[in-house]
């Protein structure tokens, strides 16, 4: 009996041990830029888009606060809490491959509203703990546009339908070459100095 037990603990063991390992093989691994590496000769190995979006982002916001081969981050840039460009992004989740620029805004998503966000986009991501939101797409503009809807979801003004439908629209509209208020600005005040502590107390 007592050695069935113990084979039965030792094969739990290795089971959680190749489970541990796995996960290790799958995280992405942070690749640091070679000595004297700057942004603009890392991008120059990125696929088109990724590289052609941060090359904007360059010229529009400077050097990045930190940078490595596969990402550009910048912290209180613009309109943003954190603005980071991915080299690629995996495929796993809700996260496609073409969703390499991530944005970040500080955002208190109150609990009721959770739910009808999720059902506009699962892409957006809320931490009550941070107090963030964030989204991500292939654009700035795109951003912008999700993150617009998911504030008037949370006023009450849009339905996660309504806003479903008015983000396709307006993006359709802006690959033809128009523009909409939506894309250009956040349309309402987002409170990038806001941050949460450990006990997450609201500060």
């Amino acid at each position: 009996m007592i050695d069935s037990f113990s084979r039965q603990g030792r094969n739990a063991g290795l089971f959680a041990l190749m489970l541990i390992t796995c996960a290790a093989a799958a995280a992405p691994r942070s690749r640091p830029p070679e000595p004297g590496e700057t942004p603009d000769e890392i991008t120059t190995r990125w696929p088109a888009r990724a590289r052609a979006t941060a090359r904007l982002l360059l010229e529009k916001y400077g050097a990045p606060a930190q940078f490595d081969r596969d990402t550009l981050v910048w912290f209180n840039n613009g309109e943003w809490k954190r603005t980071i460009v991915h080299r690629r992004r995996g495929a796993a989740g809700a996260i496609k491959p073409a969703d390499f620029v991530e944005q970040t805004i500080g955002y208190l998503v109150p609990g009721d509203k959770v739910g009808e966000l999720k059902r506009f986009d699962a892409k957006l991501v809320i931490s009550h703990t941070a107090g963030e939101l964030t989204y991500s797409s292939d654009s700035e503009a795109k951003n912008r546009l999700a993150l617009n809807l998911a504030d008037e979801i949370v006023t009450g003004n849009r339905t996660a339908a309504e806003a479903r439908a008015f983000y396709a629209r307006t993006a359709r509209l802006a690959a033809s070459g128009k523009s909409s208020s939506y894309l250009e600005e956040l349309r309402f005040d987002a409170d990038n100095a806001r941050f949460m502590t450990p006990t997450g107390a609201d500060q």
